[in-house]
């Protein structure tokens, strides 16, 4: 029993600890003790100021006094002037950088997919039932030109039609009505006329059908090896002509209004990113795709040597030029959600916080509507830092002399170059005057 009595306490004890110290720091926050530490802890070297209470400075960043007024103002809310030496800026890895006037590019920068032009695509089917009897295209890739001959098929039915046309031929004439059929029938079986004319110049019926390319291209897919039966509804070959292939690209719906028909457009492939070729837009779908929001893009793109093949992904930069405007990094602006800002650079190192209007986003660089000026300086890195010691030297200077006297420390001086030479205290003086008499 008493064990479990010595536990609770324990237990007890503990948790009054940690009653404790929650307390204590709620305490110091309500009295912004936790503030005055935050500055003791990142002051570095710098120690304590000459008046009794904390130095703020940073290294390498000089805040002068918070409550001189004039150098320490500034226009935008909750921010202050900040002074940072040059040994500071080196430190921290700033870069000054200057507001520029140059043109407004767009760049719409979305994937594609390779394609075959489908106005090129050839189907390769037979009109009439027969017998595969040899092959002359036999992989796919391989590349062939219109008329070359792609297989032989064996028919009974190609054979007693050649027959027929050969007997009405010569018992009543080529102009028969028979003749005529038959020679119809012929060339819905799409023998040519070559044939034909060698049929009736040899009067020998050929027993097979060659079968040709009807355009220039590369062989996507083969379907008939030697010996099989075929028929009307079986696709035996697919062509394509890859001179020119479409890259099928995807835009978002707020992007639209920058696309148009005929558009210069850019390409490049993954694995040669840095190689762009030209091309145009040849469609874009008229609708929107309701989940995604994205529409389809069309792109032609020449390919001489072949080198963008179907399936493969590609880059695709879509530019669209909106005159000029002012640009500055998109390092030099920092978002924080109520107002985006950025910090002018000005004479002996002092940086001003500015509030800014931005346009839209040209790559890596945003477009000032107002704030900035042509061609003057501004901040371009370490630009949350800076903005933390605006901050920081902002709410110092609103605090007043209510910390300092918490610290211990006299109300803060004016400047060095306002004060005047040290006085001496009235009692000071009535000591040295008694030790006078004295003596």
């Amino acid at each position: 029993m008493g064990t479990r009595k010595l536990k609770w306490l324990k237990w007890l004890a503990g948790l009054a600890v940690v009653a404790a110290l929650g307390g204590g720091l709620w305490y110091g926050y309500d009295q912004d003790w936790l503030t005055f530490a935050y500055h003791r802890l990142t002051q570095g070297h710098a120690g304590t100021s000459e008046h009794g209470g904390m130095n703020m400075n940073m290294p390498g960043m000089n805040m002068g006094s918070p409550y001189a007024g004039g150098e320490s103002m500034s226009s935008v809310p909750g921010h202050a002037l900040v002074t940072i030496s040059p040994e500071g800026q080196q430190r921290i890895g700033m870069r000054i950088g200057k507001v520029v006037r140059d043109k407004l590019r767009m760049t719409i920068r979305p994937v594609g997919i390779i394609e075959p032009d489908q106005t090129c695509l050839a189907r390769v089917h037979t009109r009439i039932s027969g017998w595969v009897t040899q092959v002359h295209v036999n992989f796919v890739g391989e590349t062939v030109h219109k008329g070359d001959p792609l297989l032989e098929i064996y028919s009974p039915d190609l054979l007693t039609t050649q027959d027929e046309y050969l007997a009405a031929v010569e018992n009543e004439g080529p102009r028969s009505r028979v003749a005529q059929l038959a020679r119809r029938r012929l060339k819905l079986w799409d023998v040519p006329d070559d044939e034909i004319a060698e049929l009736e110049k040899t009067r020998k019926a050929r027993d097979t059908l060659t079968l040709r390319a009807a355009i220039t291209g590369q062989v996507l897919s083969r379907d008939v090896l030697e010996g099989s039966y075929v028929e009307p509804k079986t696709e035996l070959y697919r062509l394509a002509d890859l001179s020119v292939v479409w890259v099928q690209a995807k835009v978002y719906e707020y992007e639209l209004p920058y696309v148009h028909l005929n558009q210069s457009v850019q390409v490049a492939l993954l694995s040669d990113p840095e190689t762009w070729i030209d091309g145009r837009i040849s469609f874009i779908e008229p609708w929107v795709q309701e989940v995604s929001r994205t529409t389809k893009v069309r792109v032609a793109v020449p390919n001489p040597r072949l080198r963008l093949k179907p399936g493969m992904y590609a880059n695709v930069r879509i530019e669209h030029e909106m005159g000029e405007g002012l640009l500055v990094p998109e390092d030099a602006v920092l978002r924080t959600g109520e107002r985006d800002l950025a910090f002018r650079a000005l004479p002996g190192g002092r940086f001003e916080p500015v509030a800014v209007t931005l346009g839209p986003r040209f790559g890596d660089r945003f477009q000032v509507v107002s704030g900035l000026a042509e061609g003057e300086e501004i901040v371009t890195s370490a630009v949350f830092l800076i903005d933390s010691e605006s901050r920081l030297k902002s709410a110092v200077g609103g605090m007043g002399g209510h910390h300092h006297g918490s610290m211990g420390g006299s109300s803060p001086a004016a400047p060095p170059s306002l004060q005047g030479p040290p006085a001496h205290s009235g009692h000071e003086h009535g000591m040295k005057q008694e030790s006078s008499s004295h003596e």
